[in-house]
């Protein structure tokens, strides 16, 4: 219609400018500016028309997206992909639909055509693409770091690209990269990224700032905390946090333990309290002069409140291990506050493998990972231990075979842990391995705790395999260590 329109008007205009009649044609001129005018007005109010149309498709998408209608949202969304072309936001809003039903692959296949891999694209698209990278059962940590690094490149002013970012970096312990990012955000309604600023401070060694950012977060809080529908756990448990991040340590463990009401608390009341009785006792362990045995109170009464937080307790063992008693009083001290069972229990069972292993009574240590490991398994440092002491005391490859499965488990998840790695030499050396024992010690050699230990041995497995040059190498680097004290636990308790 828009064409017939247009050749109409050509035609007249051709036809007027031919009349001879100037003045006739003159006149006839108004009548044709008004006909260009009303197609003009045609045109516009049409394009009006389609841009209400979309926005109002737009709408009906996000709002079933909102309430968690996946199906009705993408419906939504590809109607609004059909009324225009390579729409971003319906593109977004499909692919968040997509991943809601559980299927991230096509979501992210959606999300590669305005976000590709080889370049910045749209940078809401790399945010959801590293988001969904990173919520997989094996994360892609390479990938979605580099959907993030470009939806930064594409848009540096995304406030969900500096969030992610962010959080990306605080995962890996990067602070002051943390706080790059942070410090391009505006935090004033957001007490969630406050309190990672203020870890981030903390982390960095600037604990005043840190203070006053976890002040600020609190403040925010527990104005939320007043809002109508705001009493969720989220806000009561990091208001806990902020106090705690203020070195408020008492007064976060009441904040929590008094809104109780008698009841027990829960398995995340559980942990967080337990948290907060670990960050108090580091913090009081950093102070000058402090009192051992105050930090152990501590870590004792947080034991009680969370038995199962494995950090506690193997802070407990830790500090344990630096008193000034005897080892008998030691030992009945520990019996006494882990013996209480669950997994409290397989650490006391653990203690006491160490505490044979350090004597030299390997069997006796083996029984006592043994028991730990079957009340805690896939604790690394309990595996680890067991691992180790069966390539100390077994002669039957069954059971060698099912520690070097267990070591290759660990090692596959931590790669270089040089622990791992010398425990799985030491299996492979049993097995009469010796390619791959030599090839796990020369690995671990340069972050060996026993230097000296980790030569000779690595001197007695060049000498079985006939290279007597490095072998001698290895020897002689050992005298070097001569002076280290030797290790005494095995290689994860060290």
């Amino acid at each position: 219609m828009i064409d017939h329109f247009i050749e109409e008007t050509r035609f007249r205009l051709t036809s007027m400018l031919e009349e001879r009649r100037p003045v006739d044609g003159l006149l006839g001129l108004p009548a044709f500016f008004t006909l260009i005018l009303l197609g003009f007005m045609v045109v516009n109010s049409r394009d009006d028309f389609s841009r209400e149309r979309l926005l109002q498709l737009e709408r009906e998408a996000q709002s079933q997206l909102d309430q968690g209608h996946f199906v009705e949202a993408r419906l939504a969304a590809m109607r609004l992909m059909q009324d225009g072309t390579q729409n971003s936001k319906a593109i977004l809003i499909e692919a968040k639909a997509l991943r809601g039903m559980g299927r991230e692959s096509d979501a992210l296949r959606l999300l590669s055509r305005i976000a590709p891999n080889d370049g910045p694209g749209y940078a809401p698209a790399h945010v959801i693409q590293a988001t969904i990278l990173l919520a997989q059962k094996s994360p892609d940590v390479g990938a979605a770091f580099g959907h993030i690094h470009k939806a930064l490149l594409s848009d540096p002013a995304s406030q969900d690209a500096q969030e992610l970012a962010a959080r990306f970096a605080a995962g890996q312990r990067r602070w002051t990269t943390v706080l790059e990012h942070l410090d391009k955000m505006e935090l004033t309604k957001r007490p969630d990224l406050m309190m990672m600023k203020a870890t981030a401070l903390q982390f960095s060694g600037q604990d005043e700032a840190a203070v006053e950012f976890a002040h600020e977060a609190e403040t925010a809080l527990r104005e939320m905390a007043k809002a109508p529908g705001a009493n969720g756990p989220e806000v009561r448990f990091s208001i806990a946090v902020s106090l705690s991040l203020q070195r408020k340590f008492g007064e976060a463990v009441q904040w929590i333990v008094g809104s109780l009401d008698g009841k027990a608390p829960t398995r995340e009341e559980r942990q967080l309290v337990g948290g907060i009785y670990l960050s108090w006792s580091r913090h009081l362990k950093q102070q000058p002069m402090s009192d051992r045995m105050e930090v152990l109170k501590l870590l004792e009464q947080g034991i009680q409140i969370s038995p199962e937080s494995q950090d506690l307790i193997m802070a407990f063992l830790g500090d344990c291990e630096e008193l000034t008693s005897n080892g008998a009083d030691r030992q009945r001290y520990v019996e006494r506050i882990l013996g209480n069972g669950g997994i409290s229990t397989s650490f006391l069972h653990y203690y006491l493998g160490v505490l044979d292993w350090k004597q030299g009574n390997r069997e006796s240590a083996k029984s006592h990972f043994e028991l730990a490991s079957s009340l805690n398994p896939g604790f690394k440092v309990i595996g680890n231990n067991l691992a180790m002491a069966i390539a100390s005391v077994s002669m039957d490859r069954a059971e060698l075979e099912k520690a070097l499965a267990m070591i290759n488990e660990l090692l596959g998840q931590e790669p270089n842990n040089p622990f791992f790695l010398d425990t799985r030499g030491h299996v492979y050396a049993k097995l009469g391995q010796f390619k791959e024992a030599v090839g796990d010690f020369e690995r671990c050699l340069p972050n060996a705790r026993d230097k000296k230990s980790c030569h000779v041995k690595l001197a007695d497995l060049y000498e079985q395999l006939g290279m007597k040059e490095l072998a001698s190498k290895h020897r002689s680097a050992s005298l070097v260590h001569m002076a280290e004290p030797a290790a005494t636990a095995t290689s994860a308790a060290r």
